[in-house]
Formats: C-alpha cells, structure tokens, sequence
C-alpha cells in the first residue's frame, strides 16, 4: 500500500467519486464473459479499511435451514448481513457455510467460491448468490455502525429484487431508485469518478494478453478520458500492467434490446428441440444445454433493464463523468481456475492506484 494514509473526511461532498459494486450471482455473460463481479465493492473495501482500521474478517454465520432459511454473517466489526434464498437450505448447506468463518468479507464473491465451490446467476445457484449477498451487506454495514454519522445508507429500492441474481440497474454511477437518496448528497450524480468493475475474462482482451492486466475504458464520444489517464499513469508509476481502449463502452440504442430479443429466439429454438424429443438421452442433453444456457450466456442481459443500458451502457456510466478500470485475465488462466476470482492483493492493487491518481480530472468537466 502506498506510504500515505487514507483517512475518513469530515466534509459533506468531496472534489472526486469512486464507485463500485458487488454483482451478486452475476458470474457469466455471453460469448464466453465469465467474471468475479465484486471488484468495485472489493476496492471500496480495502481503502475504507485502511482509512478506519475496521476488520472484515467473518466472526461468525448463523444459518437457518428449511424453505424459510436465511443466512445472517456477522464481522469481527460488528456488520450484519442476511439474505435469504428462493428454494430454502439445506441442512448440509448450513454446515458448509461454516467454512467461510475467518475468511475476509473484503472479497465477497471469493468467500462465497471458497465456501461451496461455484457460483451461477439467473438462478442457477441461488445458494451461493444469497451467501455473497449476506457477506456483501456484513461488510457494508461494518463501516456504517462503527461510524454511523460519516455513511449513508439507503434500500436498493429495485422493483422486483429478490435475490436471484443479478438484477443490476443501478450499478456503476446509475443515480436512480433508492441509490439518488445517496448519490445526490453526497454529488456523486455530478462529479467526475473513478468507477471500479471485476475481474474478467473476456474477449478480445483476455485473448490478447499473457497476465493480469487492468483495463482501462472511457469511451472517446460518452465518458471522461481525463480520468482514463489518471488510471494508466497511476498503474504505470506502480509498474502493474495496464491498457486503455477508448473504443470500448460505446452507448447503443438497441443492443439490449437486439441482444435479449436474439437470446429469446435461442429459447425458443430449445423449446422445439424439446418439443421434438422422444428418448431420454435427448431430453437430458436439451435440459443441460438450456440449464448452460440460462446459468451462462443469459447473464449477458439479465443484469440491465433496456433503457439504463442506452443510456448508461454495460457498466452503469453516466455520461461524461466516469471511466472503468478492470482487472483482465489471459483466457488461458481459465483453462487452470475454471473462475476468475479476487484475492486480497487484487483488492490492494485496486485500492493502489486509486490513491496514487496523478492529475485533477475535474478540468475536462464543463
């Protein structure tokens, strides 16, 4: 970490945002997308840790089993979190989640691999999503009991949230629903802003590259390229790799909509495949190939409604304010992990170069 300190302000609204999410369950997208979605919140984390001191380390989960269940994670910092999942749990689920005690909730959707093994979206897994959704908020609210005049809290307010995963429209910088309440105060619908995304393998970056690289995108017509720079020449005095592609994040009318209406057509495709079968071997190759599917490929649309993507784009930017920073894996590491996954120094290399950015990006907001 660098040499200075990172400490907490008293002011109301500071000159420069960060922001960053955890998208629980949001694991896979399409054509061959697959990612630990929780690298924003993980580099929140591990610079409000410096600043406070606070240890995220998980004290203890109580579970409780059944089609009710819920999962309640508790920090050495005192945070609480519960979420419960859609079809219950089992008792030998509750005993796996032992195994995320002494684990650090920094890194939320590791603590959730690490304790049963895979994490799917769209339901896939409902399990695991609401696991790292319970440690996510543990972690959150750490810092908001152990200094409750210095952070603002408010409800998703999603319309139809409920834990499936990953139902994403307000993440990045999007200022709507019950995230305005704290964006607004603190101007963060208006500031220029480092935004923080996963760690990734896709292409064609992840075809390109030979290690883990940072990916920086700030696209040339929409988002704030000053900020771009900031991140490339930070990463460059830390000697971490790192490439800007200013083509990339491009805001389309009707991606979102071209996209899930194609992936529609593929259901329906499987649906007459279905119709059409008549041994087993067949129904059960068509099951698994719609289960891939909806657990996979579908997580290229779930995540955003049609309208906050046109505007807003894949990652949640408002216009002109925001560039994106990544954390990109060659697509040979998956062959060996199967999943990318944060560790402790990613979430220390994130946390790095926001606290080494080399120049102001409030001269290219007008």
């Amino acid at each position: 970490m660098a040499s200075h300190k990172v400490v907490l302000s008293s002011k109301k609204q500071g000159i420069l945002g960060i922001v960053g999410h955890a998208g629980c369950g949001h694991c896979n997208s399409h054509l061959g997308f697959i990612q630990d979605d929780s690298g924003g919140l993980t580099a929140v984390m591990a610079l409000l840790t410096e600043a406070t001191g606070l240890s995220l380390e998980i004290e203890s989960v109580k579970t409780v089993t059944g089609m009710d269940g819920f999962f309640e994670v508790r920090t050495k910092a005192g945070g609480v979190g519960r979420a419960h999942p859609r079809r219950g749990i089992t008792a030998a689920e509750a005993r796996l989640a032992q195994w995320a005690v002494g684990q650090d909730a920094t890194c939320s959707q590791t603590v959730a691999m690490n304790t049963f093994g895979r994490i799917l979206g769209q339901g896939a897994m409902e399990v695991p999503v609401a696991f790292q959704t319970a440690v996510a908020n543990a972690a959150l609210d750490s810092f908001a009991r152990n200094f409750p005049g210095q952070f603002l809290l408010s409800d998703e307010k999603v319309p139809g949230n409920g834990g499936i995963g990953p139902n994403e429209d307000i993440e990045g910088n999007v200022c709507l629903f019950g995230k305005e309440e704290v964006m607004k105060p603190l101007g963060l619908d208006h500031l220029p802003t480092f935004l923080l995304e996963g760690k990734v393998c896709a292409s064609p970056v992840s075809d390109e590259i030979q290690e883990n690289t940072f990916l920086i995108r700030a696209h040339t017509d929409a988002d704030n390229p000053v900020v771009a720079e900031c991140y490339i020449e930070a990463a460059k005095r830390l000697g971490y790799p790192a490439t800007y592609r200013p083509e990339m994040l491009a805001r389309s009318e009707n991606a979102m909509r071209n996209l899930t209406e194609e992936m529609g057509k593929r259901i329906q495709e499987f649906g007459k495949e279905l119709a059409q079968a008549t041994t087993a071997i067949e129904k059960c190759r068509i099951s698994a190939a719609i289960n891939e599917f909806a657990s996979q490929e579908l997580g290229g649309i779930t995540f955003m409604g049609d309208n906050i993507h046109k505007i807003m784009g894949g990652v949640g930017q408002i216009p002109g304010l925001t560039a994106c920073m990544s954390l990109f894996v060659p697509r040979s590491s998956i062959q060996r992990d199967v999943l990318p996954s944060l560790s402790m120094q990613d979430a220390h290399r994130y946390a790095e170069i926001l606290e080494r950015r080399c120049s102001d990006p409030r001269r290219s907001v007008t």
